[in-house]
Parts: C-alpha cells; sequence; structure tokens
C-alpha cells in the first residue's frame, strides 16, 4: 500500500470505510479521529445482587461449622454492599452436598429472608442469614457448599424511613460498619468479625497450592539475598 492510498483512507468518509474493510475498521478510524464509538463507563453501576460463596475444604455435617461459613460469607458479601453504597431488603441462603459423590445421600436446599428494614449492616444480615439456615438445615448428610446472597438492593441515600426507625440505633450501626471496614482495609480482611464467624474454622477452603500472590501482599514478595 503505498503513500497516496493511505492519505486516501485518512480522507474516505465513514460510508466508504465500511464498504471497503468493514464496520470494525469504520469504528477505528472514527475513534482514531476523536469520534467515539463505544460508551465508557467512567462508574460502574451498582451490582443488583452481591453473592459469597465457595466449596469447603472438607466436607461439613454439623450445623455449627455451617453458622460459621454463612457468617463468613456474610461478612464479605456486606463490606460489597457498604462499599457500593447500597441496602439489602433480603437475604437468600443455600447449603449444598457434593454431586460427584453418588454413593452419599444428596441434598440440595435455599431460602430467602425477607429483612424487616433493608440494611447494610452486617449483624442484623448475619441474624436473618442464620435463621435461613437453620430452617433448611438437615442433620445426616456431608456438605460441600454452602453461601449467601444479597437481594433486593437498594440505593442507601434512597432508603424509605418506616414507622419503627430507631436513629440512634441506626447511627450507631453506621459507626460500627465504618469502624469495622476501617480496621479489615488496614490490617486484613477478617481482622475484625462477628463470633459467629467462629475461629478455626476447619471448613475453610484449602489455599496449599496456591500460586504466590506478588501483586497484592507484600509477605509474598520474592526475596533475593
Amino acid at each position: 500500500m503505498g503513500i497516496d492510498t493511505v492519505l486516501d483512507l485518512r480522507n474516505a468518509s465513514p460510508k466508504q470505510m465500511r464498504a471497503q474493510f468493514g464496520v470494525v475498521m469504520e469504528r477505528t478510524c472514527n475513534e482514531l479521529r476523536g469520534i467515539s464509538c463505544l460508551e465508557l463507563e467512567d462508574v460502574m453501576p451498582p451490582k443488583q445482587q452481591i453473592m459469597s460463596s465457595r466449596s469447603f475444604g472438607a466436607p461439613v455435617e454439623t450445623i455449627e461449622e455451617l453458622r460459621e461459613s454463612v457468617a463468613s460469607y456474610l461478612a464479605s458479601a456486606a463490606e460489597k454492599l457498604r462499599r457500593q453504597n447500597s441496602v439489602a431488603g433480603a437475604v437468600y441462603v443455600f447449603v449444598l452436598t457434593n454431586r460427584f459423590k453418588e454413593d452419599e445421600p444428596q441434598y440440595n436446599a435455599g431460602i430467602t429472608v425477607p429483612m424487616d428494614d433493608a440494611t447494610d449492616d452486617t449483624l442484623a444480615l448475619t441474624s436473618a442469614a442464620l435463621r435461613g439456615l437453620a430452617a433448611i438445615f438437615r442433620p445426616g448428610f456431608r456438605y460441600k457448599k454452602t453461601g449467601v446472597m444479597l437481594t433486593l438492593l437498594s440505593d442507601k441515600c434512597a432508603r424509605q424511613a418506616t414507622l419503627f426507625d430507631d436513629p440512634v440505633a441506626r447511627a450507631k450501626s453506621e459507626k460500627l460498619m465504618a469502624a469495622m471496614d476501617a480496621i479489615n482495609r488496614e490490617f486484613g480482611r477478617g481482622t475484625l468479625r462477628s463470633g459467629a464467624s467462629g475461629v478455626a474454622q476447619r471448613w475453610a477452603m484449602r489455599s496449599g497450592n496456591r500460586s504466590p500472590r506478588y501483586t497484592t501482599r507484600w509477605d509474598e514478595l520474592p526475596v533475593v539475598s
């Protein structure tokens, strides 16, 4: 392709570019000329649902360990909820056994627990999630996975007040959640959490074969001596 051809292409109309090379080349040329063809989102829109779930590192059979996992996953989801400045009107909780273990009894269940008042408070959401877990738990199964999903999300600033609102309690909740998020950002996720999350967490997903997190953890950077 000669210089004259290049100059002709630069001066060609969008219709000529589309006819000669197709719509992709037409858009590329328009972008190079400063004409936007693709809309870019400066701010990601808030999520309509927030889910937190992982498979267990070892099968779980007791409701106590299931409660710990649900509370832990709920704390993670609630943190994301506050980050996008939203409140949740309901919590969905589910439990699963390992469907690949065909020789074991199978059980899958889920339940949606509505909130009396839309909130972003970890403690209130955890309480609702644990009530849901108690309703669907069945003994005698080896559970492989559980999780929570925050639904009916709405903008916190547009939250509708109710007749039974307690401004003092709401202010305390906001201060507590802000302090919790600040501490966890500073010292690592899970540094400050509810007692329902447990301590030992035998059920936690195994990560022995995980690749080093060079880009996010200072303590995992390689050291040259």
